[in-house]
């Protein structure tokens, strides 16, 4: 991580923390609308342009979906208000608020059903560790370090837990992304794919369908770099399991190399193209 980086990033942050008191929050700028065609993925000086106000900030996660500007009441259905939060204890400088009287949820947080639902963290340390996270590479890995001081806003330090937690998370979210994306078919003839299964954690705050100790089956075509992922029903591994997850992701054709688990001594049986190796040394990485 280069000071530039450092510099550009923690001193626009300084900025937004004295701009988010709650009295310096325009609501009027708060339209959800951003511009975004300008921005250029994981760079910090426009991350840090990004972060420089609370309405900037809230106007970006609208643009890009990760929160909303408008908000119906979930028990009256009326059209919520978008109002300053001076409520004791809660640090985010706004919340909807319903205007029904009779209602007995007055306030709901812009975070609740987000991305950012159940967390301490305010948007800002999220978008930079996430940004962080984003902008690292294969084999060179941010460390903790680097995280934690590019995150650090305000007195709080965050501790390796949160920062494990939340790498987690962001690799769950990067797994059921390409598992939407996963092609019908990867490899083909004169083409090799390379199988294996692995254990995902536990999904943050019990959000979404992955639970802990979850096996996920990924693929590889090594000449083409196509993907796929796919979740395990039932969290099984077992030969039908495994079998069937090969049969809807990879063409029949390929040469399908996996480890020696014994629950893919089946395919040369069903016609496949197999073999196996220690995928510690021989397995293209993902």
């Amino acid at each position: 991580m280069g000071g530039h980086r450092s510099f550009s990033i923690q001193t626009n942050v300084s900025v937004y923390v004295m701009a988010t008191a709650r009295a310096d929050v325009d609501l009027s700028l708060l339209t959800g609308q951003f511009n975004i065609t300008d921005i250029n993925c994981f760079n910090p000086f426009i991350l840090g342009g990004i972060l420089n106000s609370y309405e900037k900030t809230f106007n970006f996660c609208c643009e890009i979906g990760l929160i909303k500007n408008t908000r119906t009441c979930p028990r009256c259905r009326r059209e919520l208000k978008l109002t300053h939060d001076r409520r004791s204890g809660h640090t985010n400088p706004v919340v909807f608020r319903c205007t029904n009287n009779n209602c007995k949820k007055q306030y709901i947080s812009v975070h609740d059903g987000t991305f950012f639902e159940g967390t301490k963290l305010s948007a800002v340390q999220i978008l930079v560790l996430v940004s962080v996270f984003c902008g690292g590479r294969a084999g060179n890995a941010p460390s903790y370090e680097d995280i934690r001081f590019h995150s650090q806003i305000g007195p709080t330090e965050l501790s390796s837990e949160t920062i494990a937690d939340w790498l987690s998370f962001c690799r769950e979210v990067c797994l059921e992304t390409v598992s939407r994306e996963t092609p019908t078919l990867i490899g083909g003839a004169g083409l090799t794919v390379e199988v294996d299964e692995s254990k995902f954690g536990k999904r943050k705050y019990d959000k979404g369908r992955l639970v802990e100790g979850q096996w996920v089956v990924g693929g590889i075509c090594r000449e083409t770099k196509d993907i796929f992922l796919a979740v395990c029903p039932h969290n099984k591994r077992d030969a039908p399991t495994l079998l069937d997850i090969i049969e809807r992701h990879v063409n029949k054709h390929s040469t399908i190399i996996t480890d020696c688990w014994r629950a893919y001594d089946g395919l040369s049986d069903q016609g496949w193209q197999h073999l196996t190796v220690n995928h510690t040394y021989n397995f293209v990485g993902m």
